[in-house]
């Protein structure tokens, strides 16, 4: 009886504490079914399945340091005299400590290939992951489809010189840069290759490193690019490069330029070519076994590459990275 007794005694008693407690539960509800009535806005966590965390992969990888890029490297527009005023755009990347400093970093000019734009560095490559580990600033022109000529054919299209005489002349004045040779580089693919190279041996006074990827060297003898070209491409390459015994064509040929005498204490940059075995463009895979030997027998200071690869980012971004690497041979301050 004392045991029944007691156990009855225990139910009361948690009887009377549910009893107690219960209207503040009720309380507590009604509140935040009112809070939700005032913000439907706030809702209960939820979990995230296993499906819905996607891998990363390369495609993913680049699709990051993309997004990443964009608010590193600054749109910007140049007013550029060389084309009357019509104005130059232009991404500019400055290293993660340019703020926190008051030291000249070297720059890196990288160009474009045909049909490009200035952000196509940024978002089809690695490239912007790759410069997090370098003190170094990058500029990309945008300059469509202009083969960095000075047209044969419209004066007001000298996209030689805005990149000589406006774009490095205005980035020397307005940020922190290395403002002489040895703290310039030049790069470019395809398109820009040649652009690149052209320059290097255009203005060895102005840059201590080119490279060029894909470079597509032999356009500016033959006037053509790829095996079968379409009337609009001949048009346009014949607009730029004008007829073939034209100075335009002699001035973009870069066979031709390594036959000029340097003045005096004037050197070459060293220079770094590479190609894809599989490249299908005959102007670029014939053109640059012709580059290589053509360096060679002049007594160049250069590498050159024939690596597994076609004429695509896969390829690009695989040598940008590599390229990277090399500068720092040659712009050592950008690695320490």
């Amino acid at each position: 009886m004392k045991r029944v007794k007691a156990e009855m005694n225990l139910r009361k008693k948690a009887l009377n504490n549910l009893n107690r407690t219960l209207p503040a539960l009720l309380c507590l509800a009604l509140l935040g079914a009112l809070v939700l009535l005032i913000n439907p806005n706030i809702i209960a966590p939820q979990s995230r399945s296993a499906d819905a965390i996607q891998p990363i992969t390369a495609s993913s990888a680049r699709q990051t340091s993309a997004t990443v890029a964009t608010p590193e490297a600054k749109y910007e527009t140049l007013a550029a005299k060389s084309l009357d005023g019509t104005a130059l755009p232009y991404r500019i990347w400055l290293p993660s400590d340019y703020a926190l400093s008051s030291k000249s970093y070297p720059v890196l000019y990288l160009l474009h290939g045909l049909t490009g734009n200035e952000d196509d560095w940024w978002k089809r490559s690695n490239l912007a992951m790759y410069l997090t580990r370098y003190h170094l600033i990058v500029v990309t022109p945008g300059v469509g489809d202009s083969w960095y000529a000075n047209s044969a054919s419209d004066q007001h299209a000298r996209y030689e010189d805005v990149i000589i005489r406006d774009l490095i002349p205005y980035i020397d004045a307005n940020y922190r840069t290395i403002a002489k040779r040895e703290g310039r580089a030049i790069a470019g693919l395809s398109m820009g290759g040649l652009g690149a190279m052209k320059f290097a041996l255009r203005y060895p006074q102005l840059f201590v490193f080119a490279a060029s990827f894909s470079g597509a060297f032999d356009v500016p003898l033959t006037a053509r690019l790829g095996r079968s070209p379409t009337a609009r491409m001949l048009r346009d390459l014949h607009s730029i490069f004008g007829n073939e015994n034209s100075q335009t064509r002699r001035e973009n040929d870069v066979f031709q330029l390594l036959e000029q005498a340097l003045p005096k204490g004037v050197a070459f940059p060293y220079l770094y070519a590479s190609v894809g075995k599989s490249d299908p463009l005959p102007q670029v895979t014939l053109s640059n076994s012709r580059f290589n030997e053509a360096l060679r027998a002049h007594g160049f200071k250069f590498e050159y590459y024939e690596r597994p690869g076609t004429h695509d980012w896969h390829f690009w971004d695989s040598e940008i990275n590599f390229m990277l690497g090399r500068l720092c041979t040659f712009m050592p301050q950008i690695c320490s």
